[in-house]
């Protein structure tokens, strides 16, 4: 399994390098997703089967971040919640998942009341992975951004203590 992600990882880059036209929002966030559902279930981009591998491994998910970091603008809803937060927290680094939480915070992603609701399911699963992983950065976050987080905690909470 890892040897055929490391393969796959050293494609996407190649990719990634030569022909970057052809990620559109969609595809960058099916891949981002892809991995970061990958790294949760213990196949990562940050294991490699070689030292080769880890390295392109490195740079194929760094490149994958900067590629999202410069197409945030052009996000919608559903984008962002495909990337997820197990990409987000295991592969952006701090100036990015804040730009990519600020995305989401701008798009009122998930609590909108004309959006689908896997919409809101999913992030709220952000949020919590987010949560989990540190309070200090949340705290460390503009207001703007706290605050929408604090809006999927509250719609989690609330949907925990009244099922349909």
């Amino acid at each position: 399994e890892q040897t055929f992600l490391d393969m796959l990882l050293a494609r996407l880059l190649v990719t990634l390098r030569h022909d970057s036209a052809s990620f559109t929002p969609p595809t960058l966030a099916s891949a981002a997703g892809a991995l970061g559902a990958l790294h949760e279930r213990g196949v990562s981009a940050k294991r490699a089967a070689s030292g080769a591998s880890s390295a392109a491994n490195r740079r194929c998910v760094e490149a994958l971040g900067e590629h999202i970091v410069k197409a945030l603008e052009a996000f919608g809803e559903e984008d962002i919640a495909r990337v997820g937060g197990h990409f987000a927290i295991a592969f952006l680094d701090d100036v990015q998942r804040r730009a990519f939480l600020r995305r989401a915070a701008q798009l009122d992603a998930g609590l909108r009341s004309d959006g689908a609701p896997h919409l809101l399911v999913a992030m709220q699963d952000m949020e919590a992975v987010v949560r989990k992983h540190s309070f200090a950065f949340i705290a460390s976050l503009p207001d703007q951004t706290k605050d929408y987080l604090m809006k999927l905690k509250l719609a989690a909470d609330k949907a925990v203590r009244s099922p349909a």
